[in-house]
């Protein structure tokens, strides 16, 4: 009993340490802006800059709502390696929706009539140039 005790305190010290942070080949951390005068949700697109899936993002806005003139980080163990495993390009996509349309229509329905303010695609090299900074509009 007393070695799987200090084995979990062992994992739990080990887990708890971690960071995110990004480093020239390995980014972990992209930061979206709202620079607009609405609140907005963001997520990830498909490799065209469409809506990826119908998962409602309204129902956890502490994860893709970002207020109006706000920033947030979004984190992910590689950006890069999302890039290759969803696009045959190295690119990724961010949509952005506006708050009150996807906190009043179901999200089905945003999703069947493809109900975004627009996408952005980037490749790897522009996400570098912009410090994997991302800003709406």
């Amino acid at each position: 009993m007393r070695k799987v005790i200090v084995i979990v305190s062992l994992v739990l010290f080990v887990t708890g340490c971690w960071e995110y942070r990004n480093t020239p080949s390995n980014h972990q951390i992209i930061r979206i802006c709202n620079n607009s005068d609405m609140d907005i949700y963001f997520r990830q697109g498909n490799c065209e800059g469409e809506i990826f899936d119908n998962y409602n993002i309204s129902a956890t806005p502490q994860v893709y709502k970002i207020y109006a003139h706000e920033c947030k980080n979004e984190y992910s163990p590689s950006f890069e390696v999302d890039m290759e495993y969803w696009c045959k390009e190295l690119k990724l996509s961010y949509v952005f929706f506006d708050a009150k349309i996807l906190e009043t229509i179901p999200f089905d329905t945003v999703f069947k009539y493809n109900m975004m303010l627009g996408s952005k695609i980037f490749t790897k090299e522009q996400l570098d140039s912009l410090d994997w900074t991302i800003t709406y509009p």
